[in-house]
């Protein structure tokens, strides 16, 4: 069943935009401008046959050298761009491990892909080691998310990398909640890491902090070939929407050039983080500040009794529940973004004063 907010289709505290740049004039006046330059509205075929753009690769090949990488491959999807990413590096022969929060569609994209699969306890690169102890596997894929979409925590992913360098795994990071938000060229977290033989890819998603739609995969080349030639989610598929991908190439400049509204959802970020936890929630541990926030109810009813308590306040957040979340850690997933105001923050927190 669909769900909307109700009369508050969009509300200030249940969106993913975290720098707030959905109805930015800038990106609006740049997306005008492309059109009127001739941006058609759709590619209307696939990669392979008559669907490709320039502004295709030029992008790649830009958030490519960004992120460090040496090839990229736009997708319509994020998830998408998992399913492809892991089933062109591993098939029935080999094993992937996954972080026990990783996003569906990373674990779809094992599914799909034959190998066996395995999870290491939720950022515990100890475990993780002893995972990949047990041996078995032609090859050994990790995955994780960098900042995790439900609890807002970080991954360590330095720690993570040493691990599978010492065991000869490779890494796969997908940075869909972190792309605009963090690392120098705002590719993400993982943007620090080695490009070395471990760390083999990493995904960036363009529906969140660059409010947009549509993925990037940035790999090796090795990996694109193998996508290009043998990939049914790359081959059978239109190529992405050419307005996507220019709203996203556009967020994503903006994004390192407005370093105030950077430094904006920074500091709503750390007032709301004080502010639940002055009125007795915790947080998951985070080293850096992270734009999401899960209010744990305990249980599903007191989540749901919550979200009520919150809506009679004009604050309007649906209970996340299984198989989203685990069964007894039913929450509300509040998240900041740049477009706020103190006031809004502090709107909010009075608001949870009574829930």
């Amino acid at each position: 069943m669909f769900r909307t907010l109700g009369p508050h289709p969009e509300s200030r505290f249940a969106h993913n935009d975290y720098l707030g740049l959905r109805r930015d004039p800038r990106l609006v006046s740049g997306l005008i401008r492309a059109l009127e330059a001739g941006l058609p509205l759709t590619s209307s075929g696939s990669r392979l046959l008559s669907g490709n753009l320039d502004l295709f690769t030029g992008f790649e090949s830009r958030f490519a050298r960004a992120a460090g990488f040496p090839a990229a491959l736009v997708f319509a999807s994020t998830s998408e761009a998992n399913r492809a990413a892991i089933c062109a590096l591993v098939d029935r022969h080999d094993v992937v491990i996954h972080d026990s929060l990783a996003h569906a569609s990373l674990i779809d994209g094992i599914l799909h892909s034959g190998a066996k699969r395995k999870k290491f306890a939720h950022n515990d690169p100890a475990d993780l080691r002893a995972q990949l102890c047990e041996g078995g596997g032609r090859i050994r894929l990790v995955v994780t998310e960098s900042v995790f979409s439900m609890d807002g925590d970080v991954a360590p992913l330095a720690d993570l990398h040493q691990v599978c360098k010492e065991e000869g795994a490779l890494l796969l990071v997908d940075e869909a909640h972190a792309v605009g938000l963090f690392g120098a060229n705002r590719t993400g977290l993982s943007e620090g890491l080695p490009k070395d033989h471990t760390f083999i890819a990493s995904t960036q998603g363009f529906g969140k902090g660059l409010a947009s739609a549509g993925g990037i995969l940035c790999t090796v080349p090795a990996v694109l070939e193998r996508i290009h030639n043998l990939s049914r989610a790359f081959i059978f598929t239109t190529a992405p929407s050419p307005i996507a991908i220019k709203a996203a190439e556009l967020a994503w400049d903006l994004s390192c050039a407005d370093i105030q509204r950077r430094s904006q959802l920074d500091a709503l970020c750390v007032q709301f983080a004080e502010g639940i936890q002055t009125l007795g929630w915790s947080l998951p541990r985070r080293e850096i500040p992270t734009p999401i926030f899960p209010l744990l109810c305990g249980g599903l009813e007191s989540a749901i009794r919550a979200s009520a308590q919150l809506a009679a306040q004009q604050i309007f957040l649906r209970p996340i529940r299984p198989p989203t979340v685990p069964a007894g850690t039913e929450r509300l997933r509040a998240t900041v973004t740049a477009d706020l105001h103190t006031s809004d923050v502090d709107e909010f927190l009075g608001a949870l004063r009574h829930v």
